[in-house]
């Protein structure tokens, strides 16, 4: 697959986390919120898990953005990525950075990409989050609609809650 970057995306967000989990499902309810934005030239993806199939996807983006819960961080932190390339998937499961590598070597595609992390504090079975992880969730979706909204210009979305 070899596309051109006037036909890639601008931004690809990619949300994960379980989200019978409590706040583990941040990251899958901050991509379904984004899909209510309706940028052009902006896709969200609203996942479980991180999987090898997100390559192609990937592959389509200019850029793309991971955002996850995770019970270490105390504000939402905000990294970019480099592809490792030296990770080995363990079953379907990946993390962000092999994923990059694995994007790269099967299409020759290395996006810009960032992690975004969500402070969380309950991860016991619960389909609702703690009002820590909704405050940070707000404060996100606050950093994502800056980054995507000085690319876009036209109002369209493309979204799919699972690949």
């Amino acid at each position: 697959m070899n596309i051109t970057d006037n036909e890639k995306i601008s931004y690809l967000i990619i949300g994960y986390g379980n989200t019978i989990r409590g706040d583990d499902g941040a990251g899958y309810q901050i991509a379904e919120a984004v899909a209510q934005w309706n940028f052009d030239r902006v896709r969200s993806l609203a996942v479980h898990q991180l999987t090898p199939d997100l390559a192609e996807a990937i592959a389509q983006a200019k850029t793309v953005i991971f955002v996850d819960a995770v019970a270490t961080l105390s504000e939402v932190k905000i990294e970019q990525l480099r592809p490792n390339y030296a990770a080995s998937f363990t079953g379907h499961y990946a993390d962000p950075r092999s994923i990059l590598a694995l994007t790269c070597t099967l299409y020759k595609a290395i996006p810009t990409a960032y992690q975004i992390l969500i402070p969380a504090v309950n991860f016991s079975f619960d389909e609702t989050l703690s009002p820590v992880t909704i405050k940070n969730v707000d404060l996100a979706l606050v950093k994502i609609k800056q980054l995507v909204s000085q690319q876009s210009s036209r109002r369209m979305i493309t979204y799919d809650r699972t690949l």
